[in-house]
Parts: C-alpha cells; structure tokens; sequence
C-alpha cells in the first residue's frame, strides 16, 4: 500500500477523533483505550526559571492509548505493542506502522506512550509559537548551546535540570506496560484474549526501553514475547542524542555526565538502581561494559525472540554501536535508496522515490509480521 497515502488517510481520521476504518476491510477498526498509572515521578515540580512545565504528575496519570484492532467483532489471540522514540508528542508517524503491522499480523497493535511523551505531555510542549520564548530564554543563558529548537526544548530543559527524570520516567513507563501486561493476562481487556501471545515492536529510545523490560523480566512475565528493534540497540553511552528533534547538546551533556560519572544519587534513584529489577537493568544497559559484567543472563539467551534493524546512514543510534552491544544477535543493517534520517526513517515523498519508500516500509513491517506469527 502506498506508505503516503496512508499516512495521510490515518492521520486526518485520528486527528478528527471518528472511528477508523482500513481501506476495503471494513471490520479493521481504530479506537482507543484507557490507562492509570499507578506510578508517578519523583519530581513534581519543574523548578525551572520560566514556567515551561506543568507538575510532572499532570497528564501523566491517567491518559488514553490508540489501538489498531483487526475484528470489532472478537478478542484477538494476539497483541503487539509499539514502543516510540524520545521527544515524541504526536502519534502521527506511528499510525501507519500500527495499522499495517496489525494488518499483517491480524493482531492488535497497542501504541504505548512512555511517561511524559505523547498525550502524556502539556500540549503547549508541541507548540512552536508558545516554545519559542523559551529557545529565547535559554540560549540567552547558554549561548553555545547546538541543535536547540522550540521542539526540544521542553525536554532539553526538563534534562538539563533534573536528569534524574530520564530514568524515573522510564521506570514508571515499564511498570506501565508491565502493568498493561498483567491487565491483559488477567483478562481484563476488552479487545484481548487472556491467553494472547503479547510481543514488541520498538523504535529508537523505545528499543532502549524494551531491552531493559527484556533483561528485567525476559525470563517471567515477557518470557513467551518477541522483539523487533528497529533504529535503536546499544547501550547509553553508545546512543548520539544531540538533534533539533530530540535534545539540545547542554541536554546531552548533563545527561551523560550524569549518568557515566560516579554521582551521588539520591535515595529514590539509588533504590530504583539496586533495589529494583527494572532499575539492575538500566545500569546494565548503560555501558558495553556493565552489560558485559552480567553473568549468564543477557541477549544471548533470547536470541531467537529478538530482532534487530539499523539503518546505515542512521547518526542516532550507529549501526556499529547496535552490533557491538548485540554481538552473536539477529542484526541486519539497512541502507534504503532514498534520503532518510534516523527521526523519519521513511519520508512522505511524492516524486520518484516514492515507491523506493513504499518498499522500504513494507519490508520491515513483512520481516516484523514474520517475526511476530511465527
């Protein structure tokens, strides 16, 4: 199917809220469903010095997530969840991946949003004429600062000032899906069989995400589930996150600092690190080197469940990073014949090239489908 044609399609139909349909299967149906957090961030104020941020429990409690569900008419016997990337506010490039990998599959296909992305972010954080006072701001008071945009400053801010959030949110984002998880294990969903087969599409820091829930509970709750990674797989120290997209380089800085430096943490973030199997795994996933120190448990031993693709040209997450942190692995490194980035693997073109993008989407939502049926 023509990969702009339908983005396009998908795209007005989620925007305009109505129920959508697939193009000639008119049981293949979009809705969406609604979650609680039981979690919450342990900052809940910004303590910024301009109100750019909402507490961090706003919006983030309760939220709705988008479903593509392949029959109205019964629970379906499978179900995939799609991870995103970071800096995300707008489900728009992943309705098309939803609907075809569902379409493939005839499985449901979950968009998860982690804390403090998508719908679970002030709407003001994807407004470039309220952001742009904020740019102002900052690079007024760090005037060297790279790659600062109104669609990263949010975040980039958010980071710079507690960069303990990068770890808290996506704690809470794994207990999360762990807890959607065990909601659908129990029977309680209404579009999913309690015995469905639960797997994972993720992409760029997604990937991230879902290798720690992988390490953390690939052997309990996840030990029947498979992962796709596309865009993403290596460790935190090996992830270039300095975009226009994603964080500014003041961001990146204090991020990495923070992290790689023998830091003092606070109680909360010490005990999600040690005391927390989540947490165990978010170190291990910092450094080639911590992963290494982990004894009998890491990919390996889930190798025929985890598939890896990396893009050649992709500056974020470095194909040869990918296959270093996932040696002896199932990594395939692409190279499509058009302009591509990391932030928008497949481009809305309308000349030429075209098809080549056509091709290059249908290829990886055929090799996931194959991934996920059999």
């Amino acid at each position: 199917m023509n990969y702009f044609f339908l983005y396009q399609t998908l795209k007005a139909r989620f925007s305009s809220g109505a129920a959508t349909h697939s193009p000639g299967e008119s049981a293949f149906g979009f809705l969406t469903q609604e979650f609680h957090s039981r979690y919450k961030n342990l900052y809940q104020n910004s303590e910024l010095p301009f109100d750019i941020s909402l507490p961090d429990s706003e919006l983030n409690k309760d939220f709705i997530y988008p479903i593509f569900h392949p029959n109205k008419e019964q629970q379906s016997d499978g179900c995939i969840i799609l991870l995103h990337g970071l800096n995300e506010r707008s489900w728009d490039k992943y309705l098309a991946w939803g609907y075809q990998l569902a379409n493939y599959t005839r499985k449901t296909v979950i968009l998860f949003p982690i804390a403090h992305h998508m719908n679970r972010s002030p709407k003001a954080w994807s407004d470039p004429r309220q952001m742009s006072s904020f740019v102002k701001h900052r690079r007024s008071i760090l005037p060297e600062v790279n790659q600062l945009s109104v669609a990263n400053v949010a975040l980039s801010e958010r980071l710079t000032n507690r960069p303990e959030r990068f770890l808290l949110s996506g704690y809470q984002a794994a207990n999360d899906i762990l807890d959607l998880v065990d909601h659908i294990r129990s029977g309680h969903h209404p579009m999913i069989m309690k015995e469905a087969k639960i797997d994972f599409f993720a992409y760029s820091i997604g990937s991230f995400l879902a290798q720690i829930l992988f390490l953390a509970n690939g052997d309990k709750e996840l030990a029947n589930s498979k992962l796709l990674i596309f865009c993403g797989g290596s460790t935190f120290t090996d992830w270039q996150g300095v975009s226009k997209y994603i964080m500014d380089s003041k961001a990146f800085e204090r991020l990495h600092n923070y992290y790689e430096s023998e830091n003092k943490f606070d109680p909360t973030v010490l005990h999600v690190m040690n005391e927390t199997s989540l947490g165990r795994s978010f170190v291990d996933m910092l450094s080639l080197k911590n992963l290494k120190k982990r004894s009998g448990k890491c990919f390996l031993s889930m190798k025929d469940r985890v598939s890896t693709v990396v893009l050649k040209n992709d500056n974020v997450a470095i194909a040869d990073k990918v296959k270093n942190t996932l040696k002896g692995m199932r990594v395939e490194e692409w190279d499509f014949k058009y302009p591509y980035s990391h932030i928008m693997p497949f481009p809305l073109l309308s000349n030429k090239l075209v098809n080549q993008v056509n091709k290059a989407f249908d290829r990886l939502m055929l090799k996931a489908a194959l991934l996920f049926t059999t």
